[in-house]
């Protein structure tokens, strides 16, 4: 029966992500020690159906949030949310390749030949996924745009994947963009002047 063909890593990895996600949006902190262990889950269940990129992703991930949790500081005096000044698009843009440049290396160390094996989506949304949390860490309102990106390209990605459940999640992370954006948009600063 479907009870007993689930996943259950997957649910686990789903439900947690989801509760991150939806402290993201009410800008608490805590959403960083969930998405620890909802980087640990999906690593290991991104590298079972051979997503390499993206279990990689997930391992950085970890270091990101604990970068992330002490960068919006305590829910009492938390970052304010800015926008990107145009002048760091490019710098984000650099922080997209380092990310690929390590992703590259990391596929290389653990299977030399294998590069050519890497599946350009899976690189893809690991990269995007890596300067929209930077970008969510540092609380900058286009987060929301990039993370909206990630969802579309992600669905049918882990549909035609077979990970259906992580698919149907990315739904829900697609309307969490548009209320995280609205959300965030209220609380924004006029200024941009915070790094």
């Amino acid at each position: 029966d479907t009870v007993t063909e689930l996943n259950w890593l997957e649910v686990f990895a789903v439900a947690t992500s989801y509760s991150c996600t939806w402290l993201c949006t009410r800008q608490s902190r805590w959403n960083y020690p969930i998405g620890i262990v909802t980087t640990a889950a999906y690593s290991v269940l991104f590298y079972q159906w051979d997503m390499i990129a993206l279990a990689v992703f997930n391992l950085y991930l970890v270091f990101s949030l604990i970068y992330g949790w002490f960068r919006w500081g305590s829910d009492s005096n938390t970052r304010p949310v800015t926008r990107i000044p145009l002048r760091w698009y490019t710098g984000y843009g650099a922080i997209g390749l380092a990310i690929l440049a390590l992703f590259l290396a990391a596929n290389w160390m653990f299977n030399p030949a294998g590069i050519s094996e890497l599946n350009p989506i899976d690189v893809g949304l690991a990269v995007a996924s890596g300067v929209a949390q930077l970008m969510l860490d540092n609380k900058k309102l286009e987060t929301w745009s990039v993370w909206a990106a990630v969802d579309i390209v992600s669905i049918p990605f882990f549909i035609y994947s077979g990970l259906t459940l992580v698919a149907f999640q990315y739904i829900f992370f697609l309307a969490n963009t548009v209320i995280g954006h609205i959300a965030w948009r209220k609380t924004m600063i006029p200024e941009t002047s915070h790094a």
